[in-house]
């Protein structure tokens, strides 16, 4: 079992407040195991079924298509109503968010998970943590959620053709520091009340 802490080959990436854990990630991030990568593969195919930009292009396109054609007029209400039905399906379960989160779940680890292979249980566990889940009275993690959707979605492949300026994060990081220059010194690490 690998030592986290005491490892060089992986960082501290996350401290979770609220569960008392600690999430690491690789030094060198090429190190990820082939497990991983083809588990974090599977998400950016199953993020790719969601509502994105070339998906809703096809389906509009065929409408305009079908609308267009004056051979089949009978059927027209019936396409068009189909195509609208897998837009608004697709929209109302979007998969970009759940991808995002357990791509960040994936690519981080936990004391006690193998790096060398890929397991669904920790994912899933990571997961919780992040969801929280009123059944078993785990609590939610907003800010453990908010770190593994911001490193997942960095490595989504269909937000890299949007991010290809952003490098390692380069972006929250200096977002903090705008929010952090325009927050009063006062109001630094209290929390804001209504």
């Amino acid at each position: 079992m690998v030592n986290f802490s005491d490892n060089p080959d992986y960082k501290l990436a996350f401290e979770s407040k609220v569960h008392g854990k600690k999430f690491y990630v690789p030094t060198n991030l090429s190190n990820y195991h082939i497990s991983r990568q083809m588990a974090a593969n599977a998400q950016n195919i199953y993020a790719s079924s969601g509502a994105t930009k070339d998906v809703l292009k096809y389906l509009v396109t065929k409408m305009l298509d079908i609308a267009n054609d004056e051979k089949d007029l009978g059927m027209v209400r019936t396409d068009i109503g189909t195509l609208c039905n897998n837009i608004l399906y697709r929209l109302q379960y979007p998969v970009d968010e759940d991808c995002g989160l357990r791509l960040g779940a994936t690519y981080t680890f936990i004391e006690g998970e193998d790096p060398n292979i890929y397991s669904l249980a920790f994912t899933q566990q990571k997961e919780l943590l992040a969801r929280g889940d009123v059944r078993t009275g785990v609590q939610p993690d907003p800010d453990l959620y908010a770190f593994f959707l911001s490193m997942g979605i960095a490595s989504m492949e269909s937000y890299q053709d949007l991010s290809e300026d952003l490098k390692d994060m380069e972006y929250l990081v200096q977002r903090e520091k705008i929010l952090r220059s325009l927050t009063p010194q006062s109001l630094l690490g209290q929390e804001l009340t209504k």
